[in-house]
């Protein structure tokens, strides 16, 4: 007999569902990404019309169905509403859940995903640093997470720690300069670049977006980013078409 369970999650998408209803996707710490449909939460009065928003975080109690849950109550504990006032970062918001998204699935242990998720929301809001910025810190740590991270420690193929000052996506992270040569890699990052990688990579999640970089740093983060994200994600993310469009 099957009975309501509580999750703890964040809504990345929402869509319309007939008349009345909405559909949610929902990454959650206990169950990963799980479909839960809000009936009747396009009615006027309905309980479900301010949570059944992408980007609220809150405790959702539902009711496993065959393929899918229902919704049966929220305790809301995080809105978001204000992401929704600046359309650069509800662009960046929805690429956020967009790229988590295509990680995720039902069953996975999401404890991670959903903390980064959440201090990533939270720093778009804060606007202590750029969003580009946030962007990249949050690519390469969920990455990590997922296990396709950047290798910053140490040469990806000899295991070399002292020398390391070339990157290449296609090996898989840094490289010392034999190895380089050997490759014929010629990309050369410099050590604020390996200490700004080294940071990302390693520091407790809720102190990920501390810090600011130089422009010469930001440009070889953007460089490094970008291409280790095209050599491992092969999706096209329609978030980051829009992105590009208000450049």
């Amino acid at each position: 007999m099957k009975h309501e369970i509580e999750v703890t999650g964040i809504v990345l998408y929402v869509t319309l569902v007939g008349e009345y209803d909405k559909r949610l996707v929902i990454l959650t710490k206990e169950r990963g990404k799980i479909t839960v449909f809000a009936n009747g939460a396009r009615k006027p009065n309905s309980a479900f019309t301010a949570a059944s928003q992408s980007f609220v975080m809150g405790t959702f109690t539902v009711f496993p169905t065959r393929e899918a849950y229902n919704l049966v109550k929220v305790d809301v504990k995080e809105y978001f509403h204000d992401i929704a006032y600046d359309m650069e970062k509800m662009c960046y918001a929805a690429y956020f859940s967009e790229f988590m998204s295509y990680y995720t699935r039902e069953g996975d242990f999401c404890t991670d995903n959903l903390n980064l998720l959440y201090v990533t929301f939270k720093a778009l809001l804060d606007g202590k640093i750029s969003n580009e910025l946030i962007r990249y810190i949050y690519e390469i740590r969920l990455m990590d997470i997922e296990g396709e991270g950047i290798q910053a420690f140490s040469c990806v193929k000899c295991g070399e720690k002292d020398r390391i000052k070339y990157f290449d996506a296609k090996a898989g992270g840094l490289l010392c300069d034999k190895c380089a040569l050997s490759l014929k890699v010629t990309y050369e990052v410099s050590e604020s670049l390996i200490y700004t990688l080294q940071y990302i990579l390693s520091k407790p999640i809720n102190k990920l977006y501390g810090f600011t970089l130089s422009d010469e740093v930001m440009a070889e983060l953007r460089y490094v980013a970008e291409r280790f994200r095209s050599e491992y994600v092969d999706k096209n993310f329609r978030s980051l078409e829009i992105l590009s469009t208000l450049a």
